[in-house]
C-alpha cells in the first residue's frame, strides 16, 4: 500500500513537471512574439513627403471653409481673394510638416475606413506640385491609446497608416488663423501717464498729477474731481497693457454696423510712452565725423522717449467666441479681446477708484487742529521756537596761533548757537510730544475699507477732526457709527466711506491717552 501511494506521489511530480516545462517554452515563444511585434510596430515608414519648393498649390479645411493657397516664389496667396494678406510664414509652417510623414504602423486590406474616422474625415490636404503630379492626406480619427493619427494617402481608404504627425493642431483654426494682422501696441503699464473710458454712462478720466497725494485724479463724466487710488490705479494701469488681440475677423471690414462699431459701446483713450532709436541729425552726423578721433566709439544704441496714444474702439460681443468686436484707430481690421480682458472697463466707474486714504494734513502745514470728542472741542497746536545756546567756554584755544586771528573770526567767536524747539499744546496746556505725535499719525493712517457713493447714516458724528493749514485751507474729516463694524467717514467735499470701528477706537483710545487731566 505504501509503494503504490509513493509511486503515485513520484508520478505525479514528474506530470507536474513536464507541465511547468511546456508553460516555460510556451512562454518564451510568445515573449518572442511579442518582441518581434514591438519591433515590427516601432519601425516607421516614410509614406509621404513633399519639399516646399515643390509645392504649386496647397488645399485643406481652414475652420468651416475649403482654402486653397497659391505659391509663387516665396510668398504665398489666397485662390480666388489674392488681396488677403497670407501671413507666409503661418502656411510654411503648416507645409514644413508635410516634408516627412512617417507610419508607425500600416493596417492592409481595410474593409471599412469609417472604423478609423475616414468616411467623415477631420482634414482633406491636398498638394498640386510644380511638375503637375499630386498627393492627397485624408486625416481621419486619433487612436485613443497611443494619440497617433490615422489617415490614407491618395484616396486609397483600403491601406491606413497610424502617424504621430499631428494634423488635427498644425491644421488647425480658421481663415484668419493664416492672414496676416496689424500688432495690438506693446504698453508697459509704467508708461501710462492717461486713461479715458468713454461709455454712455459712467464715463471716467484717471490722470497722472504730481499735484495729487496719491499722483492720480479720477474724473467723472461731470467733470467732478477726486484724487484716485494709486493701488486700484496701477490695477487699472495693468489691465490696459494686458490686452490683446484673441480673434481676427476681417481685414477689410466696410460694415462697422453689423459688429456694433458704428456707434461703439466703449472708446478707450491711452496715453503712454514709448522708447524708441532716436533718429540722428545732420548736424549731430557731422559733429561726429569732426571728432572721430576723440569719441570712443562703443556701438550702442542711443534712444528717445516718445509720446503715443492708441485708441480702442469696443462694439459687440461675438456669439461664436465670446470675444468683444473691437477696432483699433481707424484701421480697417476687424478684431477681437476677450471678455475678461474688458469687462472691468466695461463695466467700471470712476467711483471705483476713488483714493481709500483719509485727507490730512502734514503737520508742518498746520497752524491748528480742532478735534471735537463727543460734543467737546479740544485744540492742538504745534509751536515751533529757536532758543539761544550759550557756547562751552572750556572749548582748547591755541593762543600763539591764535594772535594773528582777525577780528571777523572773533565777532563769529562771540555769536550765541541757536537751537530749535518744538512744543505741543492741548487747549493752551503743554502736552506730551510723543502722545501728540502719536495721535497725529494715527489720524493720518486711517483709511477706507471702501468707499460710498452716499452716507445714508443718520446721528451725530461722535468724532471730527478739523485741521487747518498755515495758509487758510481747511480739512474736516467726521467719524459717525453706522452698526457694530464700521464708522461712516465724511470729509468736508462730501465724500464718503466705511472705516473700520476698531480703527476708529484705536484712533480715540490715543487720543484719550493725549488729553487725559483736560477739562
Amino acid at each position: 500500500m505504501k509503494k503504490k501511494r509513493g509511486l503515485f506521489v513520484i508520478l505525479a511530480g514528474v506530470v507536474l513537471l513536464c507541465v511547468l516545462i511546456v508553460c516555460y517554452f510556451a512562454l518564451l515563444k510568445a515573449n518572442s512574439r511579442e518582441e518581434e511585434t514591438t519591433e515590427e510596430e516601432t519601425t516607421q515608414e516614410e509614406v509621404a513627403a513633399i519639399a516646399s519648393d515643390d509645392i504649386s498649390t496647397l488645399t485643406f479645411e481652414a475652420g468651416d471653409q475649403t482654402v486653397t493657397f497659391q505659391k509663387a516664389e516665396d510668398s504665398w496667396t489666397l485662390e480666388g481673394q489674392e488681396d488677403f494678406p497670407v501671413d507666409a510664414s503661418k502656411v510654411d509652417s503648416v507645409v514644413s510638416c508635410l516634408a516627412s510623414v512617417k507610419a508607425d504602423r500600416t493596417l492592409t486590406d481595410v474593409e471599412d475606413p469609417g472604423e478609423y474616422g475616414l468616411d467623415v474625415p477631420t482634414n482633406v490636404i491636398e498638394v498640386v506640385k510644380t511638375d503637375g503630379s499630386s498627393e492627397k492626406i485624408t486625416v481621419g480619427d486619433k487612436n485613443s491609446s497611443t494619440g497617433n493619427t490615422y489617415i490614407c494617402l491618395n484616396d486609397d481608404a483600403s491601406t491606413v497608416y497610424t502617424t504621430s504627425t499631428d494634423f488635427g493642431s498644425t491644421f488647425s483654426g480658421g481663415l484668419y488663423n493664416y492672414a496676416e494682422s496689424e500688432s495690438y501696441p506693446t504698453i508697459t503699464s509704467s508708461t501710462i501717464s492717461k486713461i479715458v473710458v468713454k461709455k454712455d454712462n459712467n464715463s471716467y478720466t484717471v490722470t497722472n498729477n504730481g499735484k495729487s497725494s496719491t499722483g492720480w485724479y479720477v474724473q467723472e463724466e461731470d467733470n467732478k474731481k477726486q484724487e484716485a487710488d494709486s493701488t486700484q490705479v496701477g490695477t487699472l494701469q495693468n489691465t490696459v497693457a494686458g490686452l490683446s488681440f484673441a480673434g481676427y475677423y476681417n481685414y477689410n471690414c466696410t460694415d462697422w454696423a453689423t459688429y456694433g462699431l458704428e456707434k461703439p459701446k466703449m472708446a478707450l483713450t491711452v496715453d503712454y510712452t514709448e522708447e524708441v532709436e532716436a533718429e540722428s541729425t545732420d548736424d549731430a552726423e557731422s559733429d561726429s565725423d569732426a571728432n572721430t578721433d576723440d569719441t570712443d566709439d562703443s556701438g550702442e544704441t542711443t534712444t528717445e522717449t516718445v509720446d503715443r496714444e492708441l485708441v480702442l474702439y469696443v462694439g459687440n460681443i461675438n456669439e461664436t467666441d465670446g470675444n468683444y468686436y473691437v477696432r483699433l484707430g481707424d484701421s480697417g481690421e476687424l478684431h477681437g479681446i476677450s471678455q475678461a480682458s474688458l469687462d472691468t472697463l466695461m463695466n467700471g466707474k470712476a467711483f471705483d477708484y476713488w483714493k481709500t486714504s483719509i485727507d490730512s494734513m502734514t503737520i508742518s502745514d498746520l497752524d491748528h487742529l480742532d478735534v471735537t470728542y463727543q460734543g467737546t472741542t479740544y485744540t492742538l497746536k504745534r509751536v515751533v521756537t529757536e532758543e539761544k545756546v550759550e557756547k562751552d567756554k572750556s572749548e582748547d584755544t591755541d593762543n600763539d596761533a591764535d594772535d594773528d586771528t582777525d577780528a571777523d573770526s572773533e565777532d563769529v567767536d562771540d555769536e550765541e548757537e541757536k537751537k530749535t524747539v518744538t512744543t505741543y499744546y492741548v487747549n493752551d496746556q503743554e502736552a506730551d510730544s510723543d502722545n501728540f505725535t502719536a495721535f497725529y499719525r494715527a489720524a493720518a493712517a486711517m483709511v477706507c475699507q471702501n468707499r460710498l457713493e452716499e452716507n445714508t447714516t443718520k446721528g451725530d458724528a461722535e468724532l471730527t477732526l478739523s485741521y487747518h493749514g498755515t495758509d487758510g485751507s481747511k480739512i474736516t474729516i467726521s467719524y459717525t457709527p453706522r452698526d457694530s463694524s464700521f464708522y461712516v467717514m465724511e470729509d468736508q467735499d462730501g465724500n464718503c466711506g466705511l472705516v473700520n470701528k476698531m480703527n476708529v477706537k484705536d484712533l480715540i483710545d490715543t487720543f484719550l491717552t493725549l488729553t487725559e487731566g483736560e477739562k
